[in-house]
């Protein structure tokens, strides 16, 4: 609890014209010093996103799991990343350049960092190491010549393949929801059933975790830092028939990654931007309907059953949080004959 407590604290410091719990998202994230964003270096991050020379077997890439040609995840993914030994869902990359941690345990400081852990994770891109992939992609004229114009330089190292895919992630973003036209000023952007929802979830306690830019605690900027994490148990009131049903204490959270005691059922707060295109919910995707999900919610986290009119509200305020997404194209990726991506 002390890491949520911090984040809390830390809020609170803040004078109140600085916070505002209820933010419209902004059309570009925070930007790190260590690695400023350039047209190149965002081409050759989209290039390696969607290439599946970056996976031990050739057979993977970033969008195999984070499809962003389709809805932000799917349950065939789901699935899919189970039959790998993954026991967690795949987060949304949308507007992913908001958080300050990551991972659903906040395992990782940054999206840099993250990028690297992936690509050398056994049940995700598979490398064997930063100098198999190094050396595949150095054998590829095409991703000389753009790491050249991304760096300055010919070198390619795991350094600047993680740089440049953080560029590119973050570029995903979705601004101008209907929500963020109604917390600009655009009262009728919401529906009175939105407006109804919105209450319920002040009132019932859903804001407590769930504000922001983002709806998942603060975004990297006056009260976290990145790599500071904002957590929340899941599930607070313990013994549920949902806790057992779907099975939500399996899995003990950041617990796996410090040991401590305090952390177990301890999960980094999601987005719940484009929450009706994220399906399946839960850090295990244990549940694919909304309004199921909002329902477990409320018993879970607050020992309090929702009435049918009110999850119904909740709903149609969540709908608004739908914001606008890029157009996507699929890159060119770089040939390279006789280049062997089998280990």
């Amino acid at each position: 609890m002390r890491s949520l407590l911090y984040a809390i604290l830390l809020c609170l410091s803040i004078p109140a014209y600085a916070f505002e719990y209820l933010q419209p998202l902004p059309d570009t994230p925070i930007i790190p010093d260590s690695n400023p964003q350039t047209p190149q270096k965002i081409a050759l991050g989209k290039q390696l996103f969607f290439d599946t020379r970056l996976s031990g077997d050739g057979s993977t890439s970033c969008n195999s799991c984070h499809n962003l040609a389709a809805s932000a995840d799917s349950e065939g993914i789901t699935k899919a990343m189970k039959a790998r030994g993954i026991k967690r869902d795949a987060p949304s990359l949308w507007n992913i350049g908001h958080m300050s941690t990551y991972y659903w345990e906040a395992r990782s400081p940054s999206l840099e960092a993250q990028a690297k852990d992936h690509l050398l994770d056994p049940r995700i891109m598979n490398m064997s190491s930063e100098s198999q992939l190094v050396q595949r992609l150095s054998a590829i004229p095409g991703y000389r010549a753009a790491f050249k114009a991304a760096f300055m330089d010919e070198k390619v190292s795991m350094q600047n393949i993680s740089k440049a895919i953080a560029a590119f992630e973050r570029t995903l973003n979705t601004p101008d929801s209907l929500f963020d036209q109604y917390i600009k000023g655009d009262k009728s952007k919401l529906s009175k059933a939105a407006k109804r929802g919105l209450s319920v979830f002040k009132n019932k306690g859903c804001l407590a975790c769930h504000f922001g830019v983002n709806f998942a605690g603060p975004a990297p900027g006056p009260a976290l830092k990145m790599g500071d994490g904002f957590y929340e148990m899941f599930p607070t009131y313990r013994g549920t028939y949902y806790e057992d049903k779907y099975r939500f204490v399996d899995d003990l959270g950041r617990y796996h990654v410090t040991l401590d005691e305090e952390h177990k059922v301890m999960w980094r707060v999601p987005s719940l931007r484009n929450i009706m295109d994220t399906a399946p919910y839960f850090h295990n995707g244990a549940v694919n309907d909304i309004y199921k999900a909002v329902k477990i919610m409320s018993k879970v986290q607050f020992n309090y059953d929702m009435s049918e009119s009110e999850i119904k509200d909740v709903v149609e305020f969540l709908k608004t949080l739908t914001g606008k997404y890029p157009e996507i194209t699929l890159p060119r990726l770089p040939e390279a004959a006789g280049v062997n991506v089998v280990n």
